[in-house]
């Protein structure tokens, strides 16, 4: 049965309760040339896409006419005008063309450009719930670890690194000879996160000063090469402490602050850089074979159990609202997934 979820009203404190779900058949206008049309089987629930639904995320247009949340997914082209992607072909988006003007992947179908999606060879055999969450985290995380040019040997450090893209991030530095040191809330992270890297570096700390002590002892005063945060307030300035002289933070998320702290002589005397960095901005500016190639590499990774996203519970389309419940709950575990 088709189905949509709609964003009626974006809602701050509630992000689920301006949603409603429509049983309406999808609009099925005749495709342009190199267009197809996707049936999603799949689709994590990111925090972008709570961000989205709470109205804050420039990525997606909360405000387009019946408005559907979702910037990722897994489906099937069962309509094509396209040469290079065939009916048949499992495909993800890179993203899908319709995300960013408000025609999310929380729906049955959409319409991509044949540029905007990614091929799934027959011959892989990863499961819908890996290949679902292909786009977000992992690009994001590629991305990141690319920028930073961190030598083998050398140290990233990033908060939230319990999350999904943070044991992401943990995998590919371990494959590429980086060493990570990891900050975390909560103790019983410290075991789940050693077993994706034994050397792993862990710090438990919610301070600033807990955040800069832990990494000075670990490197020996040197500091990280670079880092990733994701948090905001105190924590970005024990980030930002943290890395060597001219090192770089990238700035990524705002899962605890909308605002950051920084010591300004970390920034004025030692030359710290802090940027932001935005999947949105990183990826679809890049060429349709640069897109590709990396792509390719992220599959290759997953195929080859160099990355192994995080699954957890998957809800029908129809109880979008129990599974937002669900995917905001602190130490949920793995992704929160939607399905048809």
């Amino acid at each position: 049965m088709p189905m949509r979820v709609i964003l009626k009203q974006p809602n701050l404190e509630n992000p689920g309760a301006g949603l409603e779900v429509s049983d309406e058949e999808p609009d099925r206008s005749v495709l342009a040339s190199g267009e197809v049309r996707v049936r999603l089987e799949l689709r994590p629930i990111n925090p972008a896409d709570i961000f989205s639904i709470m109205g804050v995320y420039p990525g997606f247009n909360a405000a387009a006419k019946n408005a559907v949340p979702g910037l990722e997914g897994v489906g099937v082209v069962i309509e094509s005008c396209s040469s290079k992607v065939p009916v048949g072909s499992k495909v993800v988006g890179r993203p899908f063309t319709s995300v960013e003007g408000g025609q999310g992947t929380w729906q049955t179908e959409v319409v991509a450009n044949e540029d905007d999606v990614f091929v799934i060879p027959p011959s892989v055999s990863l499961d819908d719930a890996a290949l679902a969450q292909f786009y977000v985290n992992p690009v994001t995380a590629y991305g990141m670890i690319a920028d930073l040019e961190i030598p083998a040997g050398e140290y990233l450090l990033q908060t939230g690194a319990g999350s999904v893209l943070g044991r992401q991030v943990i995998q590919m530095c371990k494959a590429k000879g980086i060493k990570t040191i990891n900050v975390v809330r909560r103790e019983a992270l410290v075991g789940e996160l050693k077993a994706l890297d034994a050397d792993a570096e862990v710090i438990v700390a919610e301070t600033a000063e807990g955040i800069a002590e832990g990494v000075e002892r670990i490197t020996g005063g040197r500091g990280a090469y670079g880092a990733i945060e994701c948090v905001g307030g105190v924590v970005t300035k024990g980030v930002v402490a943290g890395v060597r002289n001219g090192g770089t933070v990238l700035l990524y998320g705002a899962m605890g602050s909308l605002d950051i702290v920084a010591g300004i002589p970390d920034i004025l005397f030692r030359g710290v850089t802090i940027s932001g960095w935005w999947l949105a901005e990183y990826f679809p500016k890049k060429s349709v074979e640069e897109k590709e190639r990396v792509c390719a590499e992220l599959l290759e990774m997953m195929r080859g159990g160099v990355v192994t996203p995080l699954c957890g519970t998957v809800y029908p389309l129809g109880e979008v609202v129990e599974a937002i419940a669900e995917a905001t709950k602190e130490a949920r575990g793995g992704k929160v997934f939607l399905s048809n």
